[in-house]
This record gives structure tokens, sequence and C-alpha cells, in this order.
């Protein structure tokens, strides 16, 4: 029973408390040493913690530089383009206002055969009624097998500006583009190029014409029911409107003219190069969805 006694009112060794008294008499602080240690042990993980991210703040925006230096590349060599293509229009109009000046009655005669091929060539900017198409991308959905399937793609342009063209377009431009005969719509990766410039959705769509005509014409041909399919089975957004009065479109002059071949006019020279309109000097069908048929 005293064994049994003493262990339970001194569970510890007595070996235990006289070191432990012997260490308070000498003045020994080492029981607080590890609470110390454990303090500068949280400050020096601390330390590393901040070190690390700093370097990953100051590592991360290297990517987001790179593509924010990329996108201003683009943006800056954009806005020369379009610098270069309005001289070059005005160098055109002004060429062709001498040509007329010069070359007395047949330079104004064919002048004013020019004037008239300019509109279906793309050359001059035109101002009409008309209609406007818009397709927008539809809203995300996860549980759709791939998340490309309700977004406008190349395929969606080229069909919908064919069927312009086939319902009575006299112009067509893309988010201001106008295309002509020479255009393109194409794709790289998920972007839309017309005439290998990058597009941003909503994309708008551009006709002028008989708005009534274009569309009735639009909504009975194969393009109007491609876009019926595109809005009811993919949730595409597609929106008709006619524009008329104030409300007119007006479309620039096409940025790319470049003469492929030329026939005299009245087939006195045949017809020219395969795949030649004589005497406008374009090639008739360059790219899908590109000009008029």
């Amino acid at each position: 029973m005293s064994l049994l006694t003493e262990v339970m009112q001194r569970p510890l060794d007595p070996g235990y408390a006289a070191a432990a008294e012997r260490r308070r008499a000498a003045g020994d602080t080492r029981p607080g040493r590890p609470r110390a240690l454990t303090a500068l042990a949280a400050l020096a993980v601390g330390v590393l913690l901040a070190v690390a991210g700093v370097r990953a703040a100051t590592g991360a925006p290297e990517a987001d530089r790179g593509r924010a230096g990329l996108l201003e590349r683009v943006r800056a060599a954009t806005e020369r383009a379009d610098d270069l293509a309005a001289r070059a229009a005005r160098l055109r109009a002004a060429n062709a206002e001498l040509a007329t000046r010069l070359g007395g009655a047949p330079a104004a005669v064919a002048g004013a055969r020019a004037d008239a091929l300019a509109v279906a060539a793309g050359a001059v900017p035109v101002t009409g009624p008309g209609v406007e198409v818009v397709l927008r991308d539809a809203a995300p959905d996860p549980t759709a097998a791939s998340a490309s399937s309700g977004r406008v793609v190349d395929r969606d342009l080229q069909l919908l500006v064919n069927g312009l063209w086939q319902a009575g377009a006299e112009a067509v431009a893309v988010n201001g583009l106008r295309l002509s005969s020479l255009s393109s719509i194409r794709a790289a990766g998920e972007a839309v190029l017309v005439d290998y410039r990058p597009l941003t959705p909503p994309y708008r769509v551009t006709a002028i014409g008989d708005p009534v005509g274009l569309q009735t014409r639009l909504a009975s041909s194969v393009a109007g029911r491609y876009l019926q399919v595109l809005e009811d089975n993919y949730g595409i957004g597609v929106e008709v409107r006619a524009r008329s009065g104030e409300d007119a479109s007006t479309l620039p002059a096409a940025a790319r003219l470049q003469l492929r071949a030329a026939a005299p006019p009245d087939g006195a020279g045949g017809t020219g190069a395969a795949g030649t309109v004589p005497g406008t000097g374009a090639t008739a069908g360059a790219d899908a969805g590109g000009g008029p048929p």
C-alpha cells in the first residue's frame, strides 16, 4: 500500500524533480529555450513563405506581360494597316480623277463605267438601306459535350455571307470590314479572321439592298434554315433587322483591292484568264464567303 500511495502522490521519479531544482538554483533557463526556438523557426518559415510569394508574384506576370506586349503589337500593326488602306484609297481616287481629266471624253466614259463597277468590286464606300444580321455565341453550358459547340465559327459566317449575296445584297461587311471577291473568311484556332484580321464577337454582318427582299429571300434560303438550326440546336443568338432611313448602313471601301486579270470589254479578247470577271479585274469566288456570286 505504501508503494501505491507513493506512486499516486509522486508519479515522477524523484531524480527528475531534483535535476529541475538544481537547474533553477543555477539560473538555467533552458526550459524556455524550446519556445524561443519555436518562435524563431516560425519566423524563418514565415520569411521563406514571404520570399516565395514575392517570387511567385513577380514571376507570374511575365506571361501576362508577354501576352500584353503581343496584343499591343497586333493593335499597332492593325492601326498601321488601317492607315495605309485609307491612304491607298485616297491615292486611287486621286489617280482616277487625274486620269479622267487628262484623258478627255474616252476617259470620262471609262471612268463612268468604272464607277458603276466600283460598288460591286468594293472599291468605294456605299450608304443605303439593307439588313443587319448579328450572331452571338451561346451562353456557356457546363453540361455540353464540347465547349466549342455553341461558338460562332468561320463556316457560319461564310454561309451567312453567301446567303446574303444570293438574296440580292449589293455590298456586304462583317464587323465593318467590307467584303470583295478577294476577301476570305477563315479561322485561326478559336479566332475568326476576315482578310486575315481577327474579329471579336458578336459578329455583325451588314448588307446593302432592299430590306424586305433581303429578309424574305434569306429566310427561305439554305443559309436562313442553317441560321435557324444554329439558334434552335446550339443556342447561338441570331438577330435579323432591317435598316433604312436615318438608320441606313454605311460600309467602307474594301481594304484589299488587287488587279488579278483583265480582259477587253465586249468579248473582244475572249474572257481572259479562267475564273475572272471581264472588265472588273476581280477573281470570282476567291474564297468562301468572299464576294458576290
